[in-house]
């Protein structure tokens, strides 16, 4: 199966980190076949569309796996720093590469919705109390299984049952079902620096 698929899992490596993929000496692509495997073990009918369900946990591996090892790179960066005998206080600095990625994977697993940015920002709630309603019900909806797997499963938000679940009505659903998708696909994937990033951190 892996041979099979072969191209279509460095498609999505190449796609995940944004870079051309060397099979016989990168990490990222030894992630992507554990992944591609771990898919196949854990793939039914119910989870929609194969290919689609493995790019789901291929870039969700890879994406994980690139930002542990940014963080033990920046980890090692500071030790070495201090050994030098540098004096520095520890602040963030500006967005790292992993929102960069996340972001473009993001992108991507958008367009399986037909939501693109552009329609994000026309359908995004315009005021604050309201983005950050749709904000709450979104991570509440991301943990709830009856939601969630309708909606990676026919592509499209189940409006009755996330009003129902969230305790408001269907037009608050409606009005936001772009926006609230796009957020539960961000807490679905665990895209942290995202989360953060949404959550204005």
């Amino acid at each position: 199966m892996i041979e099979e698929n072969l191209g279509f899992i460095i498609k999505v490596v190449s796609e995940t980190t944004n870079r051309y993929v060397h099979i016989h000496n990168d990490d990222s692509f030894l992630v992507a076949l554990s992944a591609f495997e771990e898919a196949v073990k854990k793939y039914d009918e119910n989870k929609g569309a194969f290919l689609a369900y493995v790019r789901l946990v291929i870039r969700s591996r890879v994406i994980d796996f690139l930002r542990k090892e940014q963080k033990e790179a920046h980890h090692q960066s500071i030790e070495s720093l201090s050994d030098e005998g540098y004096q520095f206080e520890d602040q963030r600095s500006a967005p790292d590469n992993t929102l960069k990625i996340e972001i473009k994977t993001w992108t991507e697993d958008m367009k399986e919705f037909g939501i693109s940015i552009e329609n994000l920002v026309d359908e995004a709630p315009k005021h604050q109390d309201s983005r950050e309603r749709a904000l709450n019900i979104s991570e509440r909806s991301s943990k709830y299984p009856p939601i969630v797997d309708k909606l990676f499963e026919k592509k499209r938000l189940p409006i009755k049952i996330t009003a129902e679940y969230n305790n408001v009505t269907i037009k608050v659903i409606k009005g936001n079902k772009v926006f609230i998708t796009s957020a539960i696909i961000i807490f679905k994937q665990k895209y942290t620096s995202l989360i953060d990033w949404i959550k204005g951190r």
